[in-house]
């Protein structure tokens, strides 16, 4: 089973292209500069992202696009644009209408407290480990991210919604 995993972000976006064996490629959409409270540049970054990304799934076959979701809990000063991730998500769910969606949170997948979560995973692929064929194309941690959704979902095949 083919998948495409992402791991949305307005400055970085992952994206990887797997299935249960190896990590086919991945791709980070990565911008220089960032939109701040600019509700207008917000959406111009999101209807980008969303463009890059279904340029890029494309011509990869797949069954479901894994997403990570969001749930808030970030509080003071270093949440201060926490506003712009949930409306990415929601930016691409609207683009991706039609596709297979599968949606996780960090705390599902990445956080080492939680049942079966793929916190080891990301930390030998951060350490230059190769525990996932292909891991080799996660030069970065948001494509780290997005990988270990994408093991996450393989490891349990749960169910997407239909868009």
């Amino acid at each position: 089973m083919n998948i495409v995993a992402v791991d949305p972000g307005t400055s970085n976006t992952g994206i990887v292209y797997m299935n249960e064996r190896r990590i086919i490629c991945a791709k980070t959409l990565h911008y220089k500069s960032t939109v701040k409270d600019d509700q207008y540049a917000l959406r111009e970054r999101a209807d980008n992202i969303a463009r890059q990304l279904l340029a890029w799934v494309a011509d990869k076959p797949h069954e479901v696009i894994v997403m990570e979701g969001f749930v808030g809990g970030y509080r003071g000063r270093q949440g201060g644009y926490v506003f712009q991730t949930p409306y990415l998500c929601g930016f691409l769910h609207a683009a991706l209408r039609g596709e297979r969606i599968a949606i996780q949170t960090s705390r599902q997948v990445l956080n080492p407290k939680s049942r079966g979560n793929m916190a080891e995973l990301r930390a030998l692929m951060e350490r230059g480990a190769n525990p996932y064929p292909g891991c080799e194309h996660c030069t970065n941690d948001h494509l780290r991210a997005a990988a270990c959704h994408g093991a996450y979902y393989l490891a349990r095949k749960l169910r997407p919604s239909h868009a």
